[in-house]
This record gives C-alpha cells, sequence and structure tokens, in this order.
C-alpha cells in the first residue's frame, strides 16, 4: 500500500485552535494508513501474545522467526520452557528487556519454579534500572534457595543498584561467607563490599575486605590493583589504634591445627587460626561467658568445613591475642545446636579478626603484626 505525502500540505503558520481542530481527522487517517502497511500478528500468536502483554512490542520483533516459533508454542503449551527461553532472548535481542523480564516471572508463577528464569529477570529489570523490582524478585530467588551464595550477590547487586547500601553489604558478606573455600571467591564481591564500606565513610572496614580477598591466597599478597585500593582507603581515613594495634610472634607445630589462647570482652578461651573463615566464630557457651550480646543479632549462614551451619552475627567489643587486640570486631554465634569443633575449642579466629592485621605462617611459628597501608 502506497500512501502519497503530496496529499497532505503543512504549513509554517502557527494554526489557530480552529486550524488544530480541522487537521485533526487528517492526523488520524493518516495513522490508520501507516498503521494498515504495518505487519499484523498472525493468530495463532495471539494467545500467548496477549497472555504475557506484549502489544506494545513491535510486530516486526513478534513476527521474527524466533519469536513467532516460541509464541505459536506457547500459545499451545503454555508451560513450554524452551519456548519460553527463546522468547525471552528474543526480546532482550530486540531490546525489549523489561517485557522480557514480566513474561518470565509471569511464567514461573503459573508454571512452578525455574531459577534460571528469575535469574534472567533480575538481570533484565536492572538493565532497565528498576532495582526495586529487580530486588523484590532476587528476595524469591533467595528464599527459594537460602544456601546458594550466587543468589545472595544477586540480590546485593540488586539492592546496591537500588541504594540500599547497608543491605547489599550484608549480602555480600554472606555470599563470601556461604563459600567454603574464600580463595574461590571472585574479587567483584570483595570489591563491592569494600565499597559499600566505603559509601558509608568505614574505610578501615574497607581496608579489612580487601584484605580478606588478598590474604585468601598467598599470591595475592602484593596485588598491584588490591595494594592501590589499600593505599586509597587509608588516605582517606587514619585508623584509630583500637582497630587493630600490637605485634606478636607464637610457635606452631608443623602440619598442625594453630590453637591459640584469645581473649573475647576480656574473657580467654581456645581458639583455632582459621584463615579460611569469614568471621570470628564463638560456640554458644562461650559467648554466654563472655557476655557476647545477640539481643540485636542478625541470622547468617555459613560453610564451614564441618558443612553448614546457622549462627547469630553480632560485634565483640574487644579480641585479644598475645599482644594484638582489635576493637569492635564482628563475630558469629553458634545456633541452637551445639558446636561441632570438638572438646576444648571455643571458637575460630577468623578474618573479622585477622584481616586487620598482616599476619605471616612457617612450618614453625606464625607471627601477627600491623599492616602496610602504605599500598
Amino acid at each position: 500500500m502506497k500512501t502519497s505525502v503530496d496529499q497532505i500540505t503543512f504549513t509554517s503558520v502557527a494554526p489557530t485552535r480552529l486550524h488544530r481542530v480541522t487537521l485533526l481527522p487528517w492526523v488520524s487517517a493518516l495513522s490508520i494508513l501507516i498503521a494498515g502497511c504495518g505487519q499484523s500478528i498472525p493468530e495463532n500468536l495471539k494467545p500467548a501474545v496477549e497472555k504475557y502483554h506484549l502489544n506494545a512490542v513491535a510486530s516486526s520483533d513478534l513476527t521474527s522467526a524466533d519469536a513467532s516459533r516460541a509464541l505459536a508454542q506457547l500459545s499451545r503449551e503454555t508451560c513450554n520452557r524452551d519456548a519460553m527461553y527463546r522468547l525471552a532472548a528474543s526480546l532482550e535481542n530486540s531490546g525489549y528487556r523489561r517485557e522480557a523480564a514480566n513474561a518470565l516471572i509471569q511464567f514461573v508463577d503459573q508454571c512452578g519454579r525455574t531459577d534460571t528464569f528469575l535469574n534472567a529477570a533480575v538481570e533484565d529489570l536492572m538493565s532497565v534500572s528498576d532495582y526495586l523490582a529487580a530486588t523484590v524478585i532476587a528476595d524469591r530467588l533467595v528464599k527459594v534457595d537460602n544456601i546458594n551464595p550466587d543468589n545472595y550477590y544477586t540480590r546485593g547487586r540488586a539492592r546496591e543498584g537500588a541504594q540500599d547500601f547497608e543491605k547489599a553489604l550484608a549480602d555480600y558478606m554472606q555470599t563470601i561467607a556461604l563459600v567454603p573455600n574464600m580463595s574461590s571467591v571472585s574479587s567483584n564481591v570483595f570489591i563491592r563490599a569494600a565499597d559499600m564500606h566505603a559509601k558509608a565513610g568505614r574505610y578501615c572496614e574497607a581496608i579489612s575486605v580487601i584484605r580478606m580477598w588478598t590474604s585468601a591466597e598467598p599470591g595475592r599478597a602484593n596485588h598491584p590493583q588490591a595494594s592501590r585500593q589499600i593505599a586509597d582507603y587509608s588516605a582517606r581515613q587514619s585508623c584509630a589504634s583500637s582497630y587493630a594495634s600490637g605485634n606478636d610472634t607464637f610457635a606452631r607445630q608443623a602440619g598442625k591445627t594453630i590453637r591459640v589462647t584469645a581473649y573475647v570482652n576480656g574473657v580467654a578461651g581456645t581458639f583455632i587460626v582459621d584463615t579460611g573463615a569469614t568471621y570470628v566464630m564463638l560456640t554458644r557457651t562461650f559467648a554466654q561467658r563472655a557476655h557476647v550480646s545477640v539481643d540485636a543479632a542478625r541470622k547468617i549462614q555459613l560453610t564451614t568445613a564441618n558443612g553448614q551451619r546457622h549462627g547469630l552475627l553480632t560485634m565483640a567489643s574487644s579480641v585479644k591475642v598475645g599482644r594484638v587486640e582489635a576493637d569492635r570486631v564482628e563475630v558469629t554465634v553458634d545456633g541452637p545446636k551445639e558446636s561441632s569443633l570438638g572438646s576444648g575449642i571455643d571458637g575460630l579466629l577468623g578474618q573479622s579478626f585477622l584481616s586487620r592485621f598482616q599476619t605471616t605462617f612457617t612450618p614453625t611459628r606464625w607471627s601477627i603484626r600491623p599492616l602496610d597501608l602504605k599500598g
């Protein structure tokens, strides 16, 4: 169908109210003519198009080979997962990220659990900067599988985009705590967690998070980017002496678990030095003895050498080992079940304390000293 532009005359003179009213039928007629030249939606695709509210998508995109095949299948088989996967991919490739997200979510609501679809929906929503909606869907992922670190990382990114920085930090730290081998956690998680501290002006805590990453693998000790970040944070805030002070050296038996006497809130206990533990961990009995309050504690899940466990994340006023001490150290307290650390062990000395210092291990000695913050 061909429409000649000569049929319509435009004038440079500003139309009066009467002129504007007179032009409306011409505009309406033009719209109908143009629409009539477009591509209509085949009848066999319409059930899925209407079901997933895709009427705003250009017909040319809906009738492309991939999209039309997927829509035809979904019109016949409403819970065809392969078809929904192809439809979402086609919509995303055409730039309809929100429509793809809505379709994926609606599909899961009707057809049951498909975590990969919800993950994709979160990514789509974040791509259009709808971080609040992305957080809602990411929260569903966590509720479905609350021991999957990837789900917490996804929700952390959504919360960060929504500028809910404290909750984003909690998700990033939960991500780290759920991975058995800290050295295998992506540096991106630590970088984002450190940035959340920095946004709140807690630069010393940001340094500690970067130190967690470098301490997890000996080869990272002098990592250039990590060193630059530590130097940058250090330049922004001078850490108080109570944040980390003192240095000491301790004997150890080669190949043996390192046990030390540590003082939490001034109360002595026997602890295992665990550089792979995200937090200092206390047994429930020792926490009570050391007067560590759990009234305002946050529930957290951790993966340890002895398996999955639930804990309460709270704060100890001080932790001291030999001549080394730090104030306001995050600690976890065992959940209702008794600790499986073994008889006579009161907890683990983890990175929430160790990362404030520089630690060195040899077959017969281990030492702990202040950090070099020059980068």
